[in-house]
């Protein structure tokens, strides 16, 4: 995920250096100035801005385990050979296991 970070920090960055561009090119001290005192200040944003997207992540983590498990209980009902069955059932333990895993992330971001 630190790559994401980066990626979010330097889109941010280079976000407001282009306003702050744009506010030299039309003359907008006042802007100026405010578009300055927020790169000062940008690890706060960039925070925010790199867990949203760390929590979008994880949100279409868990909703393709959810999918998957539909998918798998589904296979169960069809399915006549309990062996078969049986394996279908470990599989969505183990997927259980993973949602379990990216709740616990994502209730650590919402902290």
């Amino acid at each position: 995920m630190a790559s994401k970070r980066d990626q979010a920090a330097d889109t941010w960055v280079n976000d407001h250096l282009d306003l702050y561009n744009y506010a030299v090119r039309i003359g907008d001290s006042d802007w100026q100035d405010e578009l300055l005192g927020a790169l000062s200040q940008r690890e706060e944003p960039i925070r925010l801005l790199s867990n949203h997207l760390a929590l979008q992540e994880l949100w279409s983590r868990f909703d393709s385990v959810n999918r998957r498990m539909l998918e798998i209980y589904d296979r169960i009902r069809a399915d006549r050979n309990a062996i078969h069955r049986q394996t279908l059932q470990r599989t969505v333990l183990e997927l259980k296991q993973q949602r379990v895993s990216i709740s616990r992330q994502i209730r650590e971001l919402i902290r």
